[in-house]
């Protein structure tokens, strides 16, 4: 399957409509309707609720990644969540909290139930896992492809650092970052990185996204509608690399037609590997 571009990922509680509108009408790639940690335990029902109408009202027609973030499997409460929004379109149901595939293989019982009843084929709906716990990272993995039905990873530092009592300074989790993006990598799929808490200071966000964007996420996830411009363009892919990747396929390609498996372009040797990463990559453009 190739990802299309999804550069920026923005939470809006799913008990405020008035921000869903306003977040279908803004710049981000994703939206990520929360009925998790944006709501209060006594608004759950009502939150759920509130975001079903507003899928079933035409919602992934604002032409962005519509996602909904369920409650996680062990609060009893994301089963009635996924059957609530998901009889609504969207594209992705995002499992907070996973710690192993059995989270992720509850999600796709539920979904290919919803799916049945809808007559859609089964795995139109993704699943989206967000690794945030110790026990999530050791088997990130193993989530990561747990069924065909999961598309992305995505890292949560919040939780993660409430857990361990890691200090918020995220240029030194590199090696949890990297964690999931060879999970991601491994399966095929794409990794976001989790959101940055402070809002106000845009230079350290953009710091952030940058050291996200080179350690290979594909995007991050946004909690403020401020930070979405610059992850937009962070996460852009440079022109130069676009036509970087044309000129080494084109490279490529006639060599091969050629018998020739490996080919010199400017000035390092590229072969089939090299030829199918900038295909991987261009087909994100389209």
């Amino acid at each position: 399957m190739v990802q299309r571009l999804r550069r920026s990922k923005l939470f809006v509680p799913g008990n405020r409509p008035d921000l869903m509108r306003k977040a279908a009408a803004g710049p981000a790639d994703s939206l990520s309707f929360d009925l998790e940690d944006a709501v209060p335990q006594d608004g759950k029902s009502g939150a759920r609720e509130i975001t079903a109408a507003f899928l079933a009202a035409g919602a992934s027609g604002c032409g962005k990644q519509i996602v909904v973030r369920v409650n996680a499997l062990d609060t009893g409460l994301m089963i009635a969540d996924i059957l609530a929004v998901a009889s609504a379109p969207l594209h992705a149901i995002n499992v907070p909290k996973c710690e192993s595939p059995r989270d992720l293989h509850v999600a796709d019982a539920v979904l290919a139930h919803v799916e049945a009843g809808r007559g859609l084929p089964r795995g139109s709906i993704g699943l989206m896992a967000t690794i945030e716990t110790p026990a999530g990272l050791r088997n990130a993995h193993a989530i990561a492809g747990a069924c065909p039905r999961v598309d992305a990873i995505q890292l949560g530092l919040g939780d993660l650092k409430a857990v361990t009592g890691m200090r918020p300074q995220t240029h030194r989790l590199g090696a949890v970052r990297t964690l999931v993006i060879l999970a991601a990598a491994e399966a095929g799929i794409a990794a976001f990185d989790s959101a940055f808490v402070n809002v106000v200071d845009a230079a350290a966000f953009e710091t952030d996204a940058t050291e996200a964007r080179d350690l290979g996420f594909a995007g991050k996830s946004c909690i403020h509608p401020s930070q979405v411009e610059p992850c937009n363009r962070i996460f852009a892919p440079a022109d130069s690399d676009i036509e970087e990747a044309r000129a080494l396929l084109r490279t490529y390609d006639d060599a091969a037609q050629r018998g020739i498996g490996a080919v010199l372009f400017r000035g390092r040797l590229v072969d089939a590997v090299h030829a199918a990463e900038a295909r991987k990559f261009l087909g994100q453009l389209s």
